[in-house]
């Protein structure tokens, strides 16, 4: 080929990878501007964050009134010793926790392990007469009455060895309920005498909160009813209980009536004798804006709620009031009707796109 086809060549060439870069540039760029605009539309609909929502609702509930009270062991008692003896084992000390039972203290029981063995062969023989009695009596040897003194006789003392196990039993004395000692009373080489204390024990995992309560507010009181307790020895810690008494009788010079609010103690810090303070719904009627207490969300001393508007989560201050059971009152910027986040809005934040996946009627739940 000569210098004038090479030229040619190289020509065309050119101008082939010239119209390539023009016409593909542009094509690569639109597919790649199409690509990140596909991904960037999958990751915001992958970034909107699901979320619960329960309708803000108005109703009347009653203000909560606060009254002072004093804690009281759940159950308290004197262990006795049911039977005379003397104390060979004492293995509790004052503060020892125990189980129900768990072996206080145990008598000698020799003089009566000898009294059983002497019952036991009397038993026997009691047994031997009966049956003998009643071959006779079958070839109408004996009356019927005869019959009856053998058989009765055989009752009496199968009943004496059974008196004397049940005092072997007796010697040995255990925990009634699970609790805490408090008090002993007795110690090995000591001899008892039937009614004799042995220990004093509580039970410590659970306490009762004895309140006295006004005239005007009982009424409004029942069993089961809910409380939170706050404990200033203990720095202020509240913990929720339930009205497990309320004693019908008032007291003639206060005209108030105790009652009693059970509360969980599994760590043993609320001691009997302090004092607490028992908060009930028993005041006066109010209507309040309620929300259930999930959709509150607090960072530092604030308090916020986030409502479901068009999309997005709108972050809104509010204070708290009121408590009722699964719900609390929130006073700010919010009216009944509409929906607030209370499934996932820990981490939410103001604007952010959510995605509804859920409700939570509190009428529902209520009911």
């Amino acid at each position: 080929m000569d210098n004038s086809g090479l030229k040619t060549l190289c020509s065309h060439n050119k101008k082939r990878h010239y119209l390539f870069l023009c016409t593909g540039i542009p094509i690569f760029h639109i597919i790649t501007l199409f690509f990140i605009c596909d991904r960037s539309l999958a990751q915001e609909q992958m970034f909107k964050a699901p979320v619960v929502v329960s309708r803000i609702i108005q109703m009347d509930v009653r203000q909560p009134v606060k009254m002072v009270g004093t804690v009281f062991p759940l159950r308290e008692s004197i262990v006795a010793c049911e039977i005379e003896g003397l104390v060979l084992e004492f293995p509790v000390k004052r503060g020892d926790y125990v189980k129900k039972g768990h072996i206080l203290a145990n008598l000698r029981t020799t003089s009566l392990e000898i009294q059983l063995k002497g019952a036991e062969a009397d038993d026997r023989l009691a047994l031997i007469e009966y049956e003998r009695a009643k071959e006779l009596y079958e070839g109408e040897a004996i009356s019927n009455s005869e019959l009856d003194e053998f058989e009765a006789k055989l009752i009496a003392q199968e009943a004496r060895v059974e008196g004397i196990e049940d005092d072997i039993g007796k010697c040995t004395i255990t925990a009634p309920f699970d609790g805490r000692i408090t008090e002993e009373y007795t110690e090995v080489g000591q001899w008892l005498q039937k009614g004799d204390r042995v220990v004093s024990m509580l039970q410590s995992d659970y306490v009762k909160v004895r309140v006295p309560v006004p005239e005007k507010y009982i009424q409004y009181m029942k069993v089961g009813d809910e409380s939170n307790v706050t404990f200033f020895a203990l720095g202020g810690v509240t913990q929720t209980g339930n009205i497990v008494h309320i004693v019908p009788q008032a007291d003639e010079r206060a005209r108030t009536f105790p009652v009693f609010v059970k509360i969980e103690n599994k760590d043993e810090v609320i001691k009997s004798g302090m004092f607490a303070e028992a908060t009930f719904e028993t005041g006066s009627l109010l209507s309040a804006t309620m929300i259930l207490k999930d959709g509150i969300v607090r960072r530092g001393d604030m308090e916020f709620v986030y409502l479901s508007v068009d999309g997005k989560a709108a972050e809104v201050p509010v204070k708290t009031g009121i408590a009722h059971k699964n719900l609390i009152q929130i006073i700010g910027d919010v009216k009944p009707g509409i929906d607030v986040i209370v499934r996932g809005n820990e981490r939410l934040l103001n604007g952010q796109d959510i995605q509804v996946t859920g409700r939570m009627d509190i009428i529902t739940i209520e009911d």
